[in-house]
This record gives C-alpha cells, structure tokens and sequence, in this order.
C-alpha cells in the first residue's frame, strides 16, 4: 500500500510538473538568451505609458535565438521581471512564437528540453510548454518549487560535496598527526644522537689522557702542588702566631 502511494506521488509530481526533466550539463549561455528592455525610468522600473485613459505597461523582450539546439541548462542574468514577450521558434515546425508572460525579478535558470523552456527560480518555475500537435501554440505553466527531480539532483550534489569535504578535513587531520609522530620522534632520535655522542667524546677524552706520556708524574704533581700549598699556608700562619707572641712578651712591664 505505502509503495503504491509513492508511485503515486511520484507520478503526480511529473504529470503537474512536466519541466521535471534529468539534469544537463550547465553552460555559460553567451548568446543563449538576448533581453531587451523596455523604455525604463531613474529607479530602473518600466515606463508606464497611459494612452486615451488606459495605462500600458511596455513588456520586455526575451530573445532564444538557438532554441531548441539540444537539451541544456544555462544561468541567466538579473532579470527585471514584469509582462514579457519570449520569443523563440517551435521546436517541432521552426515557426517563431511570441508567447506572454508574466516572470518573477531575479536571475533564473533557464533549462531547455525538446517540449519546453523553463525559467527556475529559487522557489518557482515558469515552464513555456510547446504543444506537439499545435505548432502554433504554446502553453504557459507557473508551478510552484523547484521541480522534483531538480531537488533531488542538488541536494545528492550538496551531500557528496560534503562528504567530500569531510574526506578532505580528516586527511587532513591525519596527515597532520603522522607530521607530528614524525618530527617528536626525530627530536627524540637527536636528543639520543646528541647525547651519545656526548658521552662518547667524553669517554674518548679519558681513554686519550690515560696514554699519554707522563700523565702518572703530572697527576702526582697536581695532587703535591695542593699539599705543599696546604703546609705553606700553615707555616705562614704558624710564623704569624710566633710573631705576635714576640710582640706581646715586649709589652708586658717587668715588675721588680
């Protein structure tokens, strides 16, 4: 039952909104679609033209020179939106058309297929539907959304971006982290190479004093010098100490 319902939702969606079409490769669109603007005032909005008490709004014009030419989708410029005449030729016959219609301000995307030209706002599109029987004819449709299939499309684009994105950042992180291991470890490695190297010139700074010649006579006269320098300074003091004795017993008066 709930499978039905979706087939049936799914096949709603296309039979209101035919402009539904799978998604082509987006193109610049120089040249794609030509606008010429009415007589506009300052504030940029259409001159209003009032003629034997009726107010006439000029349309713009909207110019598909190379329509139809393949299935595409094009970004369009800022449009000034209000009444507008599309002109374009029937994809079946080649016959010109000029088909009114009423287009939201903005900067559409407009999609070509081999039935219809689409302009898809962010929250709408306005869908110029050729007839296949009529080549005189065509069919305007103002629909509300951005189109089933449309959604769809952009938002597996958005969901592959970001797990594209968060692939990056945890290589990212990784990448960063093995760094990281790397430089401690060869600080580590530098602090052991420094080190041994210290002790091993210390170590060979030993082994070289022990065979040089005489270094048993130069040790022993190292430790002679501090003895001698010890009883020297006890002679000195012992002499001193004599001294003041002497000095003392010349001070002390005789007593007769």
């Amino acid at each position: 039952m709930r499978r039905g319902l979706c087939w049936f939702a799914l096949a709603g969606a296309l039979a209101t909104g035919s402009c539904t079409e799978a998604q082509e490769p987006r193109e610049p669109g120089l040249g794609e679609l030509i606008v010429v603007d009415p007589g506009v005032q300052e504030q940029g909005k259409p001159t209003v033209i009032i003629e034997g008490g009726k107010v006439e709004i000029p349309p713009a014009l909207h110019v598909h020179p190379n329509y139809y030419c393949g299935d595409k989708e094009f970004q369009a410029q800022i449009l000034q939106g209000g009444p507008t005449i599309i002109v374009a030729n029937h994809p079946k016959s080649g016959e010109k058309l000029y088909i009114d219609v009423i287009l939201p301000a903005g900067a559409p995307i407009v999609a070509y297929s081999s039935h219809c030209i689409t302009y898809v706002y962010t929250d709408r599109r306005v869908c110029i539907e050729f007839c296949r029987l009529n080549h005189r004819k065509a069919t305007v449709k103002y629909i509300s959304g951005r189109g089933l299939v449309r959604e769809v499309h952009e938002q597996t684009g958005e969901i592959v971006q970001a797990v594209h994105e968060q692939k990056q950042k945890s290589r990212l992180v990784s990448e960063l982290g093995e760094l990281g291991t790397e430089v401690t470890d060869i600080a580590k490695g530098s602090a052991g190479v420094f080190s041994t190297a210290g002790a091993v010139a210390v170590e060979r700074a030993r082994a070289f004093t022990r065979v040089l010649p005489g270094t048993s006579m130069l040790r022993s006269l190292g430790q002679q010098s501090g003895q001698r320098a010890a009883a020297e300074q006890a002679r000195q003091a012992g002499k001193a100490a004599v001294q003041r004795l002497e000095k003392d017993a010349q001070t002390i008066p005789t007593v007769r």
